[in-house]
């Protein structure tokens, strides 16, 4: 049974057996049989919008909806519109508004329940979670890009030229989407978009946008970061991949500062969703309406959400412009932003900054015969709950997983106490991933043959993985700032936390060790960093 027949049977069922008449029969309150086909066949969009159907011609099925903000906006969009109701009316006693008004109360009712069984889980914490990731990348590969990407959605991707950093970006995009889709065969998937960082990039003009008075009054002109934040706010059920190739071919504190500042605003609230400040705030008129006493947006930024939704479906249209409107236009939860960068001459290094408010990831490896029996990586289907996190801070996940955050705040704290007196020791912002992260690891917990790994393992595993990303990645410096002493004592800590985490018989293969190694060796040319 395909999703849609799987919809309108829920619905049918929704109709029998919960919806309420407001007339009473014998068999009491229940809409009758003729109701329920009648409200079944008024839902259908040769039925619902048959009054402007060139309006409505993107929606092939009403099942096909199930997110319900976008239910009850296409309800409202109806309901709101004086040539629906008089023809609904006239023609059929109000069948079509009966049906998209049952609609919404059974999307909202389908929604709650299904999130509620998400959360009714029996067991531990981590297999709480693990039900919810999809069996076919539980053994993959790329299992720490996308536990990276779901613990901040701000990802660079470090090595040497021609290792696929760029593609793999597309591939976790393509993954979004079932095999047998067009999304999936195109060359660039619609959740996909990749803007080459140019060296003379100073500010934000060319990849948000900038204010124009050239024609004599003020313009927005928007940039391709800007214009693909709106695509991501039309279809939030799908991550949505930004890729800055060759991110640091330009000093990215510079043009990248909004972001920078804007996804360290990033607030988790009871319902799931994360919300940010704006990276474009609205601006107004002095006077407001006299009509409604709504504040007036001035006609350039008017303009500029009008763009900006310029391709977007009605029904969605309608809620995002008033939100553009009354609230600015913020970061959407299922954007990710992933950055290429390649370390040599010709680019720039990065400060604490950029590197505190990003998962960072070496792919120096190269396996040649790779790519060479398929066309696109086997990543398998990727689902939203997978890549985009509802938690934001430690405290999000703390009381839920208190056993897994204090192994690794112990941990942390042994690390943290070797960088004590120097510029790398860790705050706040850093802890709060090194929680999410474990946590975000813990479905993971087989091996490539499908067995059982021990929690221990698991958890070190990934506690390795963050040293990396968000420890190592900080350190570099001369002899005066980085010493033998300082690399050995760091190394000492990083391995006997992971074996007290994971068991003397359970032992990491350490990325971390491994890098610590490499960095010491380069400190007898007077110089190390993290960076090959």
């Amino acid at each position: 049974m395909d999703s849609r027949q799987r919809i309108k049977e829920e619905f049918s069922y929704y109709l029998s057996n919960i919806a309420r008449s407001s007339r009473r029969t014998d068999k009491g309150f229940n809409l009758q049989p003729t109701a329920v086909q009648s409200f079944l066949a008024f839902l259908e969009v040769d039925r619902l919008f048959d009054y402007k159907p060139e309006i409505w011609k993107h929606i092939k099925s009403m099942y096909d909806i199930t997110v319900p903000n976008e239910v009850e906006n296409i309800a409202d969009i109806l309901l709101n519109d004086e040539e629906f109701t008089k023809h609904d009316n006239e023609k059929n006693k109000g069948w079509r508004s009966g049906s998209i008004i049952h609609y919404v109360c059974f999307i909202k009712a389908r929604s709650y329940f299904m999130n509620e069984k998400t959360k009714d889980f029996s067991g531990t914490p981590d297999q709480k979670t693990a039900n919810k990731v999809t069996s076919d990348v539980q053994y993959s590969t790329y299992r720490p890009y996308i536990t990276a990407i779901k613990s901040k959605p701000f990802l660079l991707l470090a090595g040497i030229s021609g290792t696929g950093k760029s593609r793999i970006v597309r591939e976790l995009a393509r993954a979004c989407w079932e095999e047998d889709t067009d999304e999936y065969k195109a060359q660039k998937p619609k959740n996909f978009q990749m803007v080459q960082v140019k060296p003379n990039w100073h500010d934000s003009s060319d990849l948000i946008g900038y204010v124009s008075r050239v024609s004599g009054k003020a313009e927005f002109v928007a940039g391709e970061f800007l214009k693909f934040f709106a695509k991501a706010w039309e279809d939030t059920e799908t991550p949505y991949f930004l890729c800055l190739d060759e991110m640091n071919l330009a000093p990215v504190e510079q043009y990248f500062a909004e972001y920078l500042s804007v996804i360290e605003s990033r607030k988790s609230h009871e319902d799931g969703t994360v919300t940010t400040d704006p990276i474009i705030y609205p601006e107004y008129e002095s006077e407001r309406n006299k009509e409604t006493e709504e504040l007036v947006p001035k006609l350039w930024y008017k303009n500029l959400v009008s763009e900006l939704l310029a391709d977007c479906p009605p029904e969605k249209a309608f809620a995002l412009n008033k939100q553009f409107i009354n609230d600015g236009i913020s970061i959407p939860q299922n954007l990710i932003v992933v950055g290429t960068v390649n370390m040599d001459e010709t680019t720039f290094s990065f400060s604490r900054k950029v590197l505190d408010r990003a998962m960072t990831i070496e792919m120096n490896e190269v396996d040649l015969h790779g790519g060479l029996t398929k066309r696109h990586e086997s990543i398998g289907k990727l689902s939203n709950a997978e890549l985009v996190g509802s938690a934001v801070e430690g405290v999000d996940v703390y009381n839920d997983y208190t056993d897994i955050c204090d192994i690794a705040l112990g941990y942390l704290q042994k690390v943290n106490d070797v960088l004590e007196g120097t510029p790398f020791k860790i705050a706040y912002r850093t802890r709060n991933e090194f929680l999410l992260y474990a946590v975000n690891n813990l479905p993971y917990c087989k091996d490539e043959n499908g067995n059982d790994l021990e929690q221990g393992y698991v958890i070190a595993r990934a506690l390795d993985e963050i040293t990396s990303m968000k420890v190592l990645s900080r350190i570099e410096g001369d002899d005066t700032k980085v010493s033998d002493e300082l690399l050995d004592n760091l190394s000492k800590a990083i391995e006997n936390g992971l074996k007290t985490v994971s068991g003397e018989e359970n032992t990491v293969k350490s990325i971390s060790l491994a890098k610590l190694k490499e960095m010491k060796a380069k400190l007898v040319s007077g110089y190390t960093s993290f960076w090959s």
